[in-house]
């Protein structure tokens, strides 16, 4: 493309017998070219983008606490009061952290469940492998519902969400090939993805949180990814599978408070159930303490990303709740 100066010559250099009018008109014509060229460079994506998280949304088309027409809600089978919250945002971006579709996910569930609900954001949708959706053989009924939504079929890829880069990973590390310990393809392969982005903010998702006081705890499969993301800046880590909200603060790959960590939320509050797990005890109390948790509402995280920053905010699904918990943050 023409610099701004070769634009400039091209038009005051060309003179013919009405040479004065041209030369009077030339700065106009570069205005328009400069403003037009300007403008160009800063197109590639908004300032700002709301993007919403969350994981473990529908249930079993045959589960007996799907809420029948007419009848008061539960506590379980949520998906159609939480998907109406996160339609309500009307965010750019939905990232599914995972098991979309309870318990076995058919193509009819996914028609005829998880469709009316959260299907509604389905060309908006970042997809995460969850370990539900290999209930059927390679993810099959996941990857044809979302199609080329889903941009690997290995289950990890990167992409953009306004100024933001998103790395998309597969914790699910017996399906995808070579797992996801230090050298396998996937924690290869965003070495180096991390490493080209320079000092741009970044996320990453994936199913199984690293950290978690729920019921499964502590998830080590994802050190190494983890790990990899701490040792390149990244900002934010988003998880579900575990049913309820958690908000950790920044930490380092052993779980240590560290002001240049990762930050990690759970956010596995879709609608399926939500749980409060037992008291922990013993090697079970021996990880991070979330700075924020909600085991007892269903919900979504709502998510501010601008250039430099982000701010967040957990919508429950609870009657005059409308945010338990927000915050801001800055890119380091």
């Amino acid at each position: 493309m023409p610099t701004r100066d070769r634009l400039a010559a091209l038009v005051l250099t060309r003179r013919g017998p009405r040479g004065g009018w041209r030369v009077a008109v030339a700065p106009l014509v570069v205005l328009v070219l400069v403003l037009g060229w300007s403008l160009s460079r800063c197109s590639s994506g908004p300032d700002s983008v709301r993007v919403v998280a969350v994981g473990d949304m529908a249930c079993d088309p045959a589960d007996p606490d799907l809420t029948p027409p007419g009848t008061a809600p539960g506590e379980r089978c949520r998906h159609q009061a939480v998907s109406d919250l996160a339609v309500a945002l009307r965010p750019a971006f939905l990232v599914g952290l995972g098991d979309f579709q309870y318990e076995l996910p058919t193509g009819e569930a996914y028609r005829t469940v998880y469709g009316p609900s959260f299907g509604r954001l389905r060309d908006r949708t970042v997809p995460v492998y969850g370990n539900q959706e290999y209930r059927v053989q390679d993810a099959s009924t996941f990857t044809a519902y979302f199609g080329d939504r889903i941009r690997d079929t290995r289950g990890y890829w990167s992409q953009e969400l306004g100024r933001w880069h998103l790395v998309v990973l597969n914790s699910n590390c017996g399906a995808v090939a070579g797992g996801c310990g230090t050298g396998s393809p996937q924690q290869e392969w965003l070495a180096r993805d991390l490493a080209a982005q320079g000092d741009r903010c970044v996320l990453a998702a994936w199913h199984h949180p690293r950290w978690s006081t729920g019921l499964a705890g502590d998830d080590p499969r994802t050190e190494a990814l983890y790990r990899t993301l701490y040792d390149h800046d990244v900002e934010l880590v988003l998880s579900g599978h575990e049913a309820h909200y958690e908000r950790f603060g920044p930490l380092d790959p052993d779980g240590r408070p560290d002001a240049g960590g990762v930050r990690q939320f759970v956010v596995g509050t879709g609608g399926q159930a939500h749980y409060r797990p037992e008291p922990a005890t013993g090697a079970s109390a021996a990880g991070p303490a979330g700075e924020f948790v909600d085991y007892d509402h269903h919900g979504v995280l709502e998510l501010q990303l601008d250039p430099g920053g982000w701010q967040w905010r957990f919508h429950p699904l609870a009657a005059g709740r409308a945010v338990t918990d927000e915050g801001e943050g800055t890119c380091r």
